[in-house]
């Protein structure tokens, strides 16, 4: 057996990309052989090779995981192929969170939603989330679907273990940290920073992640602008390891205003250094979070300044580091680990390519955090 991983597009740094480069370590631990296929993808991410190899290649005693979130022209292929399937499903953002200003994506994600029935040809299907396995009600049993995290807890970011003493900062921090595309909210961190001005609370605004959607840059750069917060905000782009984990040991709480959220990684990474996160309810970041992190997803901007003043102003000075955020953080990543994978492979049938032994430990490298 050889488990076969693909998915339109596999770049390390992108969530998607990341949790299919995990998917190799977990085999590689679990004693499977593994390939990795996309359409796009760096050449400089290692295994991952063109997605025709993959009709070439594939016998009938293979497993083969498809990542999907958005319309793949490959689905009816891939569903036709001779061997076990696995459907991992991320969910499909709501086109109308997008069509203002990333149209094409729109287009995308309204062909994804009607091809949805397609996914009951999978073996198995798995879903990121609660909340995801519930989009695909009316189309699959939901009572059916697998929920395991897109993460694993060899990933970089979750072996490295938070800093004990907090740093220091002149002014409160608020962090977001994702892909800056409209459906993640970004200009409502910024109004909340300017409602911390309009409070006099001085704070600053770190915000992480590519930025794909120049017209959606520059509205952001003008609502700063016009909110008079724009010297407080700070647009980071990609980061690597190290410049994303100083992100978040030197924060004082991360912001998720996102009004889709297939998941969250962000909202994991940050608990995980020990940090206070600030959820916007609707989307499956809530599942993640302790509920007291929660805001109602209509709820209007002002009901979040004073929690947010409470817990900035607590800082004095310094990025404290929460154990209780911790050990959440390491409860959801139990969620996803080794054995999980071993039982849905046997659940399909492929218990006689897995060792019974997981000896092995985690060896991975330091693939680059996700960044959503």
């Amino acid at each position: 057996m050889t488990l076969r991983v693909c998915a339109p597009d596999i770049f390390s740094g992108d969530a998607v990309g990341n949790h299919c480069i995990g998917f190799v370590r977990m085999a590689d631990r679990l004693g499977i052989a593994t390939e990795m296929y996309a359409s796009g993808f760096d050449e400089g991410t290692q295994g991952v090779r063109p997605l025709e190899a993959l009709f070439e290649e594939v016998t009938p005693e293979d497993v083969v995981i498809l990542s999907y979130s958005i319309f793949d022209p490959y689905l009816e292929r891939i569903l036709a192929l001779d061997c076990k399937k696995i459907g991992y499903f991320h969910g499909v953002t709501d086109p109308k969170l997008l069509v203002a200003l990333e149209p094409r994506t729109a287009q995308l994600c309204e062909q994804a939603l009607a091809q949805l029935p397609l996914l009951a040809g999978f073996d198995v299907v798995v879903a990121n989330s609660r909340s995801t396995a519930e989009s695909l009600s009316g189309v699959l049993d939901v009572g059916a679907i697998k929920v395991v995290p897109p993460i694993f807890p060899d990933m970089y970011v979750f072996r490295r273990e938070p800093p004990h003493k907090g740093r220091k900062r002149h002014e409160p921090n608020m962090l977001m940290v994702g892909r800056v595309v409209p459906h993640k909210r970004i200009e409502d961190g910024i109004s909340i920073l300017a409602q911390l001005k309009q409070r006099e609370f001085i704070a600053t605004l770190s915000i992480v992640g590519s930025t794909p959607n120049y017209d959606y840059l520059k509205f952001l750069i003008n609502h700063a602008r016009g909110l008079g917060v724009l010297e407080q905000v700070d647009f980071k782009g990609m980061l690597d390891d190290s410049d994303l984990f100083e992100c978040y040991e030197s924060t004082n709480g991360l912001l998720a205003m996102s009004r889709h959220e297939g998941f969250c990684v962000p909202v994991l990474e940050a608990m995980h250094f020990g940090k206070p996160v600030f959820v916007r309810g609707g989307t499956a970041a809530q599942e993640i979070c302790p509920p007291d992190c929660v805001f109602d997803s209509n709820a209007e901007l002002a009901t979040w300044i004073p929690p947010l003043m409470r817990c900035l102003g607590q800082s004095a000075g310094r990025c404290r580091t929460d154990e209780a955020y911790v050990k959440h953080a390491d409860s959801v990543l139990q969620r996803a680990n080794d054995d999980v994978w071993r039982n849905i492979f046997i659940g399909i049938g492929a218990a006689s390519a897995i060792p019974h032994s997981l000896a092995r430990p985690a060896t991975a490298g330091g693939v680059r955090a996700a960044k959503r």
